[in-house]
């Protein structure tokens, strides 16, 4: 039974545990029943024997030649057979004397049972004396039909009982086991939310004791579990937090001492080229230098810090963004669509999701192989508050999401997500592109 559900199992092997209940009970009454024909058939012969030689030596004393008395008692040794079903058969002169009714029909019964409880004949001979000095040949059959008749009432009775019982007892073990396979279902329902990161399920109270306490040490479990996961989402963002801050304080140095500093070495080198025509070669040199770190910085300080997100918003540093991938990437055609108004709502999550999309295009460019990409943002309302919704998809080469990966691109964008009390989705798979769903709150605070 390898795959069946334990409660499939259990309800096969209560049935199959009432079926042989059932056998053997039914065994047991043929056996009980055919016993008790053979039983009955044997007595009913003995009996009548007993009656026959006990009123054989009474009538002997007083027989006469006309064999009346002999006769009266031939007669009613003849009703005999309407008291215990007896066959009598006398040979000699003593059979025209016996008058006796043909034999009853058989009850109904049915045939199997009769085959099954059918005694071996019983069959009794003596010879007695007629009263006139003759012999007559005495045979007695015992004729169990009706015996059979009423044993089979009494088996058919304790057969329908023992159904009745075997009937009642499955269904309150179906109904038992039922009840209890329903707590066993809610617990699997509680612990596949566990699984799938749903901390906040609870399981009722069960009324069975052992369920009860499966149930108060899963809810405990549930609770310090999602006391942890929140914790963690706090460090997260907190850990985030510094580390844009930081990159914020690195941009503006950046801009503000080294872009200076460069841009004074520069003005410096332009007044030598005008002084000295022996300085003209080095003073180039030392322009060249100057353009090439002002490159370097303003890449370090996007890198570290978009300064278009705090002046213009997540719209249009998206939109920087990808014009900037457009140009590097000439074979990969991107589609980017933001919904009006996301500005508004993104808050301090706007910088996450711009890091989101920068690290999924980074991917694209170093392992998709991808020719089209396409980014949507957008609202969904859900109550006092609702989600940001960020879909991402290429039609790349994808990848096998189970094997391991040697980057920690998609991690860092999880721990992001989960930083933010969102919730990320991949779907992917060899030869079908990827594609990332990823929903993120927000509320009045956030605006």
């Amino acid at each position: 039974m390898i795959g069946f559900s334990l409660r499939f199992r259990l309800n096969v092997m209560i049935a199959t545990a009432m079926l042989l209940i059932i056998g053997l009970g039914f065994v047991f009454a043929i056996h009980s029943a055919s016993r008790s024909v053979e039983e009955e058939t044997r007595s009913t012969v003995n009996l009548a024997l007993q009656l026959i030689e006990a009123g054989q030596a009474a009538v002997g004393k007083e027989a006469s030649p006309s064999g009346t008395p002999y006769s009266v008692w031939l007669s009613q040794l003849g009703r005999l057979e309407r008291t215990r079903h007896l066959r009598i058969h006398f040979a000699g002169q003593a059979a025209t004397v016996l008058n006796l009714p043909p034999a009853a029909p058989e009850a109904d019964a049915p045939g199997w049972f009769r085959w099954a409880v059918m005694p071996e004949p019983v069959v009794e001979e003596r010879l007695l004396s007629d009263g006139a000095g003759g012999r007559a040949a005495l045979r007695i059959e015992a004729e169990s039909g009706d015996e059979i008749a009423e044993a089979w009432r009494e088996t058919e009775g304790f057969l329908y009982l023992l159904l009745a019982l075997a009937l009642a007892v499955y269904g309150l073990v179906h109904i038992t086991v039922g009840r209890a396979f329903r707590a066993v279902g809610q617990i699997m329902d509680g612990l596949e939310g566990i699984e799938k990161g749903e901390y906040g399920k609870r399981l009722p109270g069960f009324s069975l004791p052992e369920f009860q306490r499966i149930s108060g040490a899963f809810n405990h479990m549930a609770a310090a579990l999602e006391k942890s996961r929140d914790e963690n989402r706090a460090l997260i963002r907190q850990s985030m937090s510094i580390q844009e801050e930081e990159r914020r304080h690195l941009a503006r140095e950046l801009h503000d001492e080294f872009g200076q500093s460069v841009t004074a070495i520069k003005a410096m080198a332009a007044a030598l080229r005008h002084h000295a025509a022996a300085n003209r070669e080095a003073a180039d040199h030392i322009m060249a230098t100057c353009d090439r770190l002002f490159g370097v910085v303003r890449a370090m300080m996007r890198r570290l810090r978009p300064s278009i997100l705090d002046e213009l918003g997540l719209t249009a540093s998206l939109e920087d963004l990808v014009g900037n991938w457009r140009v590097a990437q000439p074979g990969l055609a991107i589609d980017c669509a933001c919904e009006d108004g996301l500005d508004e709502y993104a808050g301090e999550a706007s910088i996450h999701l711009y890091r989101i999309v920068q690290e999924c295009l980074t991917n694209v460019a170093r392992h998709a192989e991808a020719r089209q990409v396409s980014i949507r943002l957008g609202l969904a309302e859900a109550g006092a508050g609702g989600w940001i919704e960020l879909a991402f998809r290429d039609d790349g080469r994808g990848f096998d999401p189970g094997q391991p990966r040697r980057g920690f691109g998609l991690a860092g964008m999880k721990e992001r997500v989960a930083g933010l009390g969102g919730h990320f989705q991949l779907d992917t798979g060899p030869g079908r592109g990827a594609a990332i769903a990823i929903r993120i709150p927000y509320g009045e605070t956030n605006r």
